[in-house]
């Protein structure tokens, strides 16, 4: 997770108030198609798995981990980006 990327979750985080999680996996919206999600949530799924980065609490589906290691988070303009080596995902959010 960029520097920027890390600043404008926790800008977020701040404006909402309270605990709340990064929930960051994949959407499957149709067979051969799948996208990155990212969200804030204030409580995790029970099947979700946490992680700490960079003190920001995410949290992940096990069955979405193949897909998003090895991925980095980055800011740009407003909006969030996406860079992973597996093809199989589309970074647009």
């Amino acid at each position: 997770m960029t520097e920027k990327a890390q600043q404008a979750i926790k800008d977020m985080q701040h404006s909402l108030g309270g605990e709340t999680y990064l929930r960051f996996g994949i959407n499957r919206p149709c067979c051969n198609q799948m996208n990155y999600t990212l969200s804030l949530a204030i409580s995790k799924k029970e099947q979700e798995e946490i992680l700490i980065l960079h003190d920001i609490k995410m949290s992940i589906d096990p069955s979405d981990s193949h897909f998003t290691d090895q991925t980095e988070i980055d800011f740009e303009g407003d909006g969030f980006l996406v860079r992973n080596p597996n093809p199989m995902v589309s970074p647009i959010i």
